[in-house]
């Protein structure tokens, strides 16, 4: 039922209906302040009568509770700071629909002119982070207290006041604390205030998804592992509007939150699983990252990590058991992994962009569409996919036990004289991409490869693979095998595919703009030999025979020549020669005329 100061004001609907003319009861209605609401159908929208007024209208939240109510025909006022910033919801509703009107918080009298007209007020203010001219006790607490003294003195029907989860004056976290005051203050100015508290929000232009798809986001202080339950932008929307309709809602607290916990770790893991990309998170302790964020937050005028975010890491959400949810609205809230493709599929690079989500339920979508053929093509794409995801999952993991484990199982092996234990690692592990001219040499191509770069070699050498993670893979392969007895030296691959991150000795390396030096001069300056060390190193090129002038000019300093190898890739048809400065028993320097090629 509605609180008893709504119905007492709603008893003057009686001698309002005395006074009106007559009138279809569906086409006309009174608020509990007795304003009417005439609802005439026609034209392009329905006139809804309700004006509603939407502070902090211009974030994350503020365009889809504006959009609701200007299309049931409300007038929407939406109070704004920047001109700039308001410019997307002037598109939201019909003409004349939604109306702008510039304020301040700190003034009372533009505040006052924002709510004058109106029957509802959301106020959906909120900072992060503090800033030269506002802080957070000025927002949430002193700000809220302006908007309800005008709610107040206006005798507005609703006030909707958006706080946040784990809302409490005495959190330790600033944030949640002047979130609890401004609930405090709201209630004390106006009872009938509703207090929404969403969960973390994702969407469009959201601080969860979209922070952690980009590559900005590298700080955390508690490992991510803060948990709660996120929930989606619309649904917010959808029950900030359902609650205008509804005056049972009045006085009331709703907790909003999705249907699944999750912490930042895992949610991360599902960005970088939909982007294909893997990214960095650095740990720093609280004691330095949260007075850090602090000073960074004076210097900077954009926001990009707040000692307010560092705090709230250490804090799980809590939720409100006597709080109403969703569920008293008649709204399913959507689940975040249904989501991720939708938000993020402009992250991915070019070579992944058309694949299909990962998530079950559009996997099922797709099922009731597609003919028996495709359907089957899918599915053995799926499988194909999910079989080559779990080969590089097992390969981390044997990776990620580390050289003591393998050399304990080369002691075992030696001792009961069996064969070679190292995991079994294989190139056809990772798939190619042709998109990114991805294509791996034969399994004897780069297992030839590997073993001329590995003669000679001691176990102080080191061996640079660029771009030939076929031939990495060999090296690594050859080199773990427990009846090797050759030496051990250093190999790195230098590869932009993040895929071969699973290897230690992973760096990344964009060709692109490969150390800021051209392809040539990175390998010129990785042969570099110092006075102290005589042999020259060995080099091996393996590009198109199209190639062949440009590379015995770029390379001529390092003695590289034509050979008479011509390596074997396990799908490509072209033409590749091999290109060196040694000469051995696979290949001899190709002569033309009797002059080197």
């Amino acid at each position: 039922m509605a609180s008893f100061p709504t119905a007492v004001r709603s008893s003057r609907k009686l001698a309002f209906n005395l006074n009106s003319q007559a009138r279809q009861i569906a086409d006309l209605a009174i608020s509990r302040t007795g304003k009417p609401i005439l609802r005439v159908q026609g034209g392009r929208s329905a006139l809804g009568g309700h004006v509603a007024t939407v502070f902090g209208a211009t974030g994350q939240l503020g365009r889809y509770i504006v959009n609701r109510l200007a299309r049931q025909g409300c007038q929407v006022v939406v109070p704004y700071r920047e001109e700039m910033a308001k410019r997307h919801l002037k598109v939201s509703g019909d003409l004349g629909r939604v109306v702008f009107i510039e304020y301040d918080l700190h003034n009372t009298e533009s505040i006052e002119a924002s709510v004058r007209h109106s029957d509802v007020v959301y106020n959906l203010i909120g900072r992060n982070y503090p800033t030269k001219n506002f802080s957070l006790e000025d927002v949430h607490v002193e700000g809220t207290e302006r908007i309800a003294e005008a709610v107040a003195k206006y005798d507005v029907d609703r006030y909707i006041h958006v706080s946040s989860y784990n809302a409490d004056p005495n959190s330790p976290a600033s944030f949640f604390a002047t979130k609890g005051r401004g609930e405090q203050v709201a209630r004390s100015i106006f009872p009938e205030t509703t207090i929404v508290r969403p969960a973390p929000l994702f969407g469009f232009e959201d601080n969860l998804l979209i922070r952690l798809a980009g590559v900005t986001n590298l700080f955390t202080s508690n490992n991510m592992q803060e948990r709660y339950w996120p929930v989606h932008s619309i649904d917010v929307g959808h029950a900030l509007e359902k609650m205008l309709y509804d005056d049972n809602t009045a006085g009331q607290t709703f907790e909003l939150y999705g249907p699944k916990n999750y912490s930042t770790a895992e949610i991360a893991e599902m960005v970088d699983r939909e982007i294909f990309k893997k990214r960095r998170h650095l740990n720093v302790p609280k004691a330095i990252l949260e007075p850090a964020a602090g000073l960074l937050n004076r210097l900077l005028w954009w926001p990009i990590l707040s000692a307010e975010d560092v705090q709230r890491e250490f804090i799980d959400q809590k939720i409100d058991e006597t709080a109403k949810t969703f569920a008293d609205l008649g709204i399913t809230p959507g689940e975040i992994s249904n989501y991720t493709y939708h938000y993020l599929q402009g992250y991915r690079s070019s070579a992944y962009y058309d694949l299909p989500p990962a998530t079950e339920k559009e996997r099922r979508e797709d099922r009731k569409t597609l003919s028996p053929d495709a359907l089957a093509a899918l599915t053995e794409f799926y499988a194909e996919r999910d079989a080559q995801a779990e080969k590089l999952e097992k390969l981390k993991a044997q990776v990620d036990a580390g050289d003591l484990e393998q050399q304990e199982r080369r002691e075992v092996a030696r001792e009961t004289g069996n064969g070679s234990v190292a995991p079994e690692l294989s190139i056809h592990t990772f798939t190619e991409d042709w998109n990114e001219s991805q294509f791996w040499y034969s399994d004897e191509t780069a297992n030839l490869l590997a073993n001329q770069l590995l003669d000679g070699t001691s176990d102080d050498s080191v061996i640079a693979v660029v771009s030939t993670p076929s031939v990495f893979v060999a090296l690594r392969r050859i080199t773990a095998a427990t009846d090797y007895t050759g030496s051990k030296p250093k190999i790195y691959l230098l590869e932009h595919d993040y895929r071969f991150s699973v290897f230690p000795e992973f760096v990344f390396y964009d060709f692109s703009h490969p150390f800021k030096l051209p392809v040539a001069m990175t390998l010129r300056w990785l042969a570099h030999t110092t006075k102290a060390n005589t042999t020259p190193p060995r080099v091996l090129i393996c590009t198109g025979e199209r190639m062949e002038k440009l590379v015995n000019r770029l390379y001529k300093p390092l003695g590289v020549s034509t050979t008479t190898y011509e390596p074997v890739h396990s799908g490509l048809k072209n033409e590749f020669c091999c290109y060196a400065n040694f000469e051995c028993d696979a290949w001899r320097w190709k002569q033309e005329d009797g002059k080197l090629a």
